[in-house]
């Protein structure tokens, strides 16, 4: 395959990632401003939306199976946000 087709292959896919990653996002902060405040509600979406990316982007890209990924989407997105909130601690905002 071509260089230029290689790197428009990625692009597409780099992009779908993030277009799942973001919707899985907002769906999650729209559900959860029900029961949390806002800035949490955005907190747990961002890091939702961070570990979705990255599971998108190893299905599409690295052919993973779904199955293979729930668990890391469990695993990851609650660390993302602990990580997220302590690196928050550390810089004071």
């Amino acid at each position: 395959m071509r260089p230029s087709k290689v790197f428009a292959r990625e692009e597409v896919l780099f992009v779908a990632a993030v277009v799942v990653g973001s919707v899985a996002g907002l769906v999650a902060a729209q559900l959860l401003r029900h029961w949390v405040s806002a800035a949490t509600a955005g907190n747990v979406a961002l890091a939702l939306a961070t570990t979705v990316t990255g599971a998108t982007h190893a299905r599409l890209v690295h052919r993973h199976s779904i199955g293979s990924l729930l668990p890391s989407v469990a695993v990851g997105a609650p660390l993302a946000y602990v990580v997220m909130r302590v690196i928050h601690a550390l810089v004071g905002s």
